[in-house]
């Protein structure tokens, strides 16, 4: 009697299995794709209700000494830019250094008073000062109260107030941004009305006055 293993006959080949594409892949019942989709589309959603998408589209009125700016929630027209040694007893600068001031006249245009927000004005390219550095103060130019509450429909005169350090040379000349505001009757995180950034409400170059002397 013969024994042994029953011989076999030949091996047939298999195709691999072939893998579905990543579109047609499905998670919780819906396709990857369809999940993509929905991110992306509250990633725009998020981005434009905080002004990103109206920051990049939107292009920048040119900003000129004596023009009027519509920034929302303020209006604006910016004086001058000055140069000066000390405003004391507010505001002094470091040992050798000097004070810039943007001067402006602000009025808010809500219904409630209100300070004027630390990155409504931005130095640009100015030595010593960073690009989004706030500045120091404010304060009113007719009676000198500091970091004054604005008035609604009350234009006043407000020096927005940076130190400069130790300089071979003063600017001459500085370029001004002006932040705008969007109002929305309703904020996404606690449902009041707020005031958010939005686009640039104007930017431009404007000579600086030099008092130091």
């Amino acid at each position: 009697m013969q024994t042994g293993r029953p011989a076999q006959g030949p091996v047939e080949e298999q195709e691999p299995e072939e893998l579905p594409e990543l579109a047609n892949l499905k998670v919780r019942g819906r396709s990857v794709k369809t999940w993509v989709i929905g991110a992306s589309a509250v990633v725009l959603a998020v981005s434009a209700a905080f002004g990103g998408l109206n920051k990049a589209a939107a292009e920048t009125p040119p900003l000129t000494a004596g023009k009027a700016v519509d920034a929302g929630q303020f209006a604006v027209t910016v004086d001058r830019v000055v140069t000066v040694k000390h405003l004391k007893p507010l505001f002094q600068p470091e040992p050798g250094g000097a004070l810039i001031a943007i001067v402006a006249k602000v009025k808010v245009t809500d219904d409630l008073g209100t300070r004027p927000p630390s990155d409504l004005f931005r130095l640009i390219g100015v030595p010593g000062i960073k690009d989004t550095e706030a500045p120091m103060g404010t304060t009113t130019i007719d009676d000198e109260t500091m970091n004054p509450v604005l008035t609604p429909d009350v234009e006043q005169q407000v020096a927005f107030v940076w130190k400069l350090p130790k300089l071979s040379e003063l600017p001459t000349e500085v370029k001004v941004s002006v932040q705008g505001y969007k109002h929305y009757d309703e904020s996404l995180l606690d449902h009041h009305e707020k005031w958010l950034p939005d686009a640039l409400a104007g930017a431009g170059t404007i000579k600086v006055k030099d008092n130091t002397k």
